[in-house]
């Protein structure tokens, strides 16, 4: 259930196409999500643009963090446009 809500966040389908990730059009990529003013990369929420497969990530201070940031966005973002 937690992959078919990531892919649904990542890409806006509950499912690969054949062949998995590596046939993704386009190509699914991650890039680094810059902070703002005096805010720190922890205080974010990874975000996402389903139309390009980017998985925008700020640069957590840890592997928890990156984790319990991220399930909280696949959890509470699932289907919303509010972390596009």
């Amino acid at each position: 259930q937690e992959r078919r809500l990531f892919l649904q966040f990542l890409t806006g389908s509950p499912r690969l196409p054949i062949g998995g990730f590596k046939n993704l059009k386009p190509v699914f990529t991650v890039v680094l999500k810059h902070s703002e003013g005096d805010l720190k990369p922890d205080n974010y929420l990874p975000s996402v643009m389903t139309c390009a497969n980017y998985l925008k990530l700020p640069n957590y201070s840890s592997s928890e963090i990156l984790e319990e940031r991220l399930m909280k966005a696949v959890n509470e973002g699932a289907g919303a446009f509010l972390l596009s």
